[in-house]
């Protein structure tokens, strides 16, 4: 296991955190098979929301617990009607293991094995561990005859990895109550990385997400009637195909620097060492299009410049290299950076199409979210306590290219903050979300309940 001395810090607080016992809880949670679309899946819902009755007694004798849909809503209220409340989020779904990998598990994807320092299985990482983070920080707190001076609200989704109507469900209820919330603290971020991308090598960076990109399928579909190669009057299917998809790759916006990655050159300026960003970054206005350009030609940081594009399907093509195809279909996904919108983005397909011997359709349109600020109360908070847990990272402001259940509560919440807080160096967890292997270190989990126990003492103002 890797030595995490160098980033871990106060290990020491909270000395009356059972940590095994969370550990086993953690386990516990793991074993409900809560997949969504397989068989008896809703008696796993049930069985998980039972076990966190049980488990946290405390809890669920002094909130008041709602089941909306197969979703769980809790309510710790609080003494000051005045402030606006907290929402404390993730969701209890996980996604299935592919048939025929079982096997190539160290532990059984459902075991819930403690073993080798970790607690292995499908949602260790993604994101049991939040639901049950959450659940502790809360009980501990209660448990001590705490009370908090806002509202705060628990809210744990049924389906994030699919559609999203639980938390959709429960953001209406609220709004319906006429909740608003001073912030949300949702999953997003988890993975210490090198700085070297930034030119910032000497320094550690996490990211905590302030928004997520947007998402859209493209489905372009060109005809044809087959027949020989050797007269391709009028342009073969494939050749209306590829000027389509050439002429929409073309359409990437004009390089102006995001909002999003100018909070982040913002936050990161103090650690940049290196040329080109080192100089770049004393004037990020007046550099912005020279930043721009260094940042598209660096793979990771190529996704926080624009809206990308990328053509992922075709098929269609003839049986024969002498053969002219007839129907080609083909799909061309995006990611909309926030500031674009589905709007524009259809506008701009349309233009650049047009002419050409297609039919375009969107079988998936969304845009991207609202961009919370990189200040404000709730962030303050979570960066105080990110930076009294763990040493030598610098925690900067970026985007989800991945949709979370946050983006849900925005028309109650202006600052939806994405950062779990259980951390490990990128190497670490490298291909375990969604993979083979899932699995948490212990002392990542328990040190991740401690923020989580801080931030809720710190923004909520629990005490006796």
């Amino acid at each position: 296991m890797t030595d995490f001395q160098k980033f871990y810090r106060n290990e020491g607080d909270y000395p009356q955190l059972e940590g095994e016992e969370a550990c086993r809880r953690l386990s516990a949670a793991i074993k409900c098979r809560t997949v969504n679309g397989t068989e008896g899946c809703d008696e796993e819902f049930a069985k998980l929301r039972r076990l966190i009755l049980e488990a946290f007694p405390t809890l669920a004798a002094k909130a008041v617990t709602e089941t909306v849909g197969r979703s769980l809503l809790i309510h710790i209220e609080g003494r000051n009607k005045e402030h606006k409340s907290v929402l404390f989020m993730s969701h209890m779904d996980v996604v299935g293991v592919e048939a025929g990998t079982e096997g190539d598990w160290s532990y059984g994807p459902f075991s819930g094995e403690i073993a080798q320092g970790y607690i292995w299985g499908r949602g260790a990482l993604d994101i049991k561990c939040q639901v049950f983070g959450v659940l502790e920080a809360a009980e501990y707190l209660l448990s001590r005859g705490c009370r908090p001076e806002r509202d705060v609200y628990l809210a744990f989704g049924e389906d994030e990895e699919t559609f999203n109507t639980g938390a959709l469900a429960m953001a209406k209820l609220l709004e319906s109550r006429g909740v608003q919330l001073e912030f949300l603290l949702d999953e997003g971020g988890g993975s210490i990385e090198s700085g070297a991308v930034y030119c910032a090598p000497e320094v550690n960076v996490c990211q905590i997400h302030l928004a997520e990109k947007g998402y859209a399928d493209l489905s372009l579909t060109a005809k044809g009637k087959g027949g020989h190669s050797s007269n391709p009057f009028g342009g073969s299917s494939l050749e209306h195909m590829a000027r389509a998809i050439s002429a929409v790759c073309s359409t990437a916006r004009a390089a102006e620097m995001p909002q999003a990655l100018e909070q982040c050159l913002r936050a990161i300026a103090p650690y940049v060492s290196q040329e080109p960003l080192k100089s770049l970054v004393q004037d990020i206005p007046g550099n912005a299009q020279a930043i721009m350009d260094y940042c598209a030609s660096v793979r990771e940081l190529f996704p926080l410049t624009a809206t990308t594009i990328a053509p992922t399907m075709i098929s269609g093509g003839s049986p024969a290299c002498n053969v002219l195809p007839q129907d080609i279909t083909a799909n061309i996904n995006f990611r909309l950076i926030p500031g674009d919108s589905v709007e524009a983005l259809k506008q701009r397909c349309l233009t650049a199409l047009d002419g050409i011997a297609v039919k375009a359709k969107f079988t998936q349109a969304n845009d991207p979210s609202r961009l919370s600020a990189a200040s404000g109360y709730g962030y303050e908070k979570l960066l105080e306590a990110m930076n009294y847990y763990y040493n030598n990272v610098v925690f900067i402001p970026s985007i989800s290219a991945g949709a979370t259940d946050a983006r849900q509560y925005e028309n109650i919440c202006s600052a939806c903050l994405r950062c779990a807080p259980f951390l490990n160096e990128a190497a670490e967890t490298a291909g375990l979300v969604h993979g083979t292997n899932e699995r948490i270190s212990q002392r990542s989990y328990i040190q991740g309940i401690r923020v989580l126990i801080r931030i809720m003492e710190t923004s909520c103002g629990f005490a006796p």
